[in-house]
C-alpha cells in the first residue's frame, strides 16, 4: 500500500504475442520507399563548410527552401539517373579549374587529397558542391555566384 492507504495499481502487460511483430528502432518499415533507398541518391551534411566563403549561413530562407526541395526531388533518382542530368550534375577534377581560394579551402579542410569534386547546378549561377561516394552526396559548399569553378568563356 502507498501513503494514504490506497493500493498501488500494477501495470498490465500486453500478451507476449502482441509485441513480437514490433521492430524497435527500425524506421524502414515506417518510411515509404525506404526499402530501396540504398539504390537512390541521398545527402550527408557532416562536412558542410560553415566557416568558409561558401557556407550555408549566407543563404536566405527562401533559397534554402528551394535547395532543400530540389534535393528532396532528387532523392527519387538513382545515381545513374542523376549523372545523366548533364545540365544539373557535373564532376570536376581537383584542382582542375577550381579557383585558388577553393583549392586553398579544400586543403584547410583536409580534403587536399581529393581527386574529384561534384556539383549540382540550381538556377542561374547557383551551385552546390560536394563529394560523391557511392550514392551519397556529401555536401560541402553553397556557391550562389558561380565562383568555385568559374566558367571559361570561349573566344574572349
Amino acid at each position: 500500500m502507498s501513503k494514504g492507504g490506497r493500493a498501488k495499481k500494477k501495470l498490465a502487460l500486453p500478451p507476449s504475442g502482441a509485441v513480437q511483430g514490433k521492430r524497435v528502432g527500425d524506421v524502414r518499415s515506417l518510411l515509404p520507399g525506404a526499402a530501396t533507398s540504398d539504390d537512390r541518391v541521398c545527402w550527408r551534411f557532416t562536412h558542410v563548410d560553415h566557416d568558409g566563403r561558401w557556407g550555408f549561413d549566407r543563404m536566405d530562407s527562401a533559397t534554402l527552401r528551394e535547395v532543400l526541395t530540389k534535393l528532396r526531388d532528387c532523392e527519387s533518382m538513382t545515381l545513374n539517373e542523376l549523372r545523366r542530368k548533364r545540365d544539373f550534375f557535373k564532376e570536376y577534377d581537383v584542382p582542375g579549374g577550381l579557383c585558388k581560394e577553393a583549392v586553398a579551402r579544400l586543403t584547410a579542410l583536409g580534403f587536399d587529397d581529393a581527386l574529384k569534386i561534384q556539383r549540382l547546378r540550381f538556377t542561374g549561377t547557383q551551385r552546390l558542391y560536394g563529394f560523391l561516394t557511392g550514392n551519397i552526396f556529401h555536401v560541402l559548399w553553397w556557391d550562389p555566384f558561380h565562383e568555385v569553378y568559374p566558367s571559361r568563356l570561349k573566344h574572349t
